[in-house]
């Protein structure tokens, strides 16, 4: 005689146990339909040799250090799903990593509404999305640190509202900030961010897992400023005018490549900046991933700079890591414990930059390791 069938349900990880205890509501439908506490801990160490002298995390300024790891982000905050889901709202501050004072400054907190597929609106202070690497969060970004055209026109956290949605194969979006970056909202003494971009989706088209190309546009005033390296966002000029990305994802089983294609129209002395990015991907494994990625960038009147995180710590450094052409080489690995939420990264980059005004030149080596979690 035949059993009667019986469901099994999959085992419950001590990971999904763990990764559950933040939610501390969670309904179908309601006015308030799920609420979970949010963190966010990366942590980093680098090693860096080059023709200007030896540098490394332990070079960085100690009240952003434990030890000699560089706390990269340390932020707590809140998710929340209001209306039956269609709502969002959504905090998280920065922690000053020497806990010395414990808060740094508002990263977002901002609430964002579905009405449908082509149209999600959303208000409050937000970062200001921009090129193929930022649109994708720092919790799941493939290199340890993103590129450097991607840095150099990216702007930061700002107070403004947005939109974006789908029609039919095009993807859209559509937003406008106060320029002036303050620690909490702003006080509308900057300037203003205008930001837009179209995409169309390709899936079909190619017969991949996913294919897709953006084009990205971001216009500034000339009062718009950056935070620079403090929390508290002390105030400093955005370089650029404007800027534009065309960038594209394409993926099938485990292969993954991503291009950018990038240029700023630089504001007063700030020359004009060019480049391309390329990043290939491939998962050996369920867990374990291995990345690449080139960058070249050229830039008028040696508008290009070297990152400040890592290879502008090289002790002689010359023309303060200005130059006219840059080209970096990176290879690393992940390897995802509980996927994005729990990852060891690693990765060797070499990096030459030409065309100093003063003569000065950069080549160097930097090997970087990685923790990184969120919940």
């Amino acid at each position: 005689m035949a059993q009667n069938a019986v469901d099994v349900k999959k085992p419950v990880s001590i990971f999904d146990q763990m990764w559950g205890l933040p939610v501390l509501y969670d309904a179908k439908s309601g006015f308030l339909t799920r609420f979970q506490l949010y963190g966010i801990l990366q942590i980093q160490d680098d090693q860096g040799w080059s023709d200007r002298g030896n540098f490394g995390s332990r070079d960085r300024e100690q009240d952003n250090r434990w030890g000699d790891f560089e706390v990269r982000r340390l932020r707590l905050g809140f998710k929340s799903k209001w209306l039956d889901g269609k709502g969002r709202l959504d905090g998280l501050i920065d922690i000053n990593p020497d806990f010395n004072q414990f808060y740094g400054r508002i990263n977002i907190l901002f609430y964002e509404h579905v009405f449908s597929d082509a149209l999600t609106l959303g208000v409050g202070k937000h970062q200001a999305y921009f090129a193929l690497e930022r649109m994708i969060s720092s919790r799941e970004v493939l290199t340890i640190e993103r590129s450097l055209l991607t840095d150099m026109l990216w702007t930061s956290w700002y107070t403004g509202v947005w939109a974006n949605g789908k029609a039919g194969k095009f993807q859209w979006k559509a937003a406008l900030y106060a320029g002036d970056d303050e620690r909490e909202f702003t006080t509308f003494h900057g300037g203003a961010l205008i930001q837009a971009g179209l995409g169309y989706d390709l899936k079909e088209a190619t017969g991949l897992d996913r294919a897709s190309i953006f084009f990205d546009y971001q216009k500034a005033t000339a009062d718009t400023s950056v935070k620079g390296s403090t929390f508290e966002g002390a105030p400093a000029p955005y370089l650029f005018e404007s800027a534009m990305s065309l960038n594209s994802s394409w993926e099938k089983g485990p292969y993954g490549f991503y291009t950018d294609i990038l240029h700023g129209h630089g504001r007063g002395p700030q020359g004009d900046v060019s480049g391309l990015i390329l990043m290939p991907t491939f998962y050996a494994t369920k867990k374990l991933q291995f990345v690449g990625r080139y960058q070249y960038a050229v830039g008028e009147n040696d508008g290009l700079r070297l990152s400040s995180r890592y290879d502008r710590l090289a002790p002689n450094i010359t023309d303060k890591g200005h130059g006219g052409e840059y080209h970096a080489f990176y290879l690393g690995a992940n390897y995802y414990i509980y996927g994005h939420k729990l990852k060891l990264m690693t990765g060797l980059e070499f990096v030459t930059l030409s065309g100093g005004g003063h003569g000065g030149s950069y080549n160097g080596w930097s090997w970087s390791s990685a923790l990184r979690m969120y919940f």
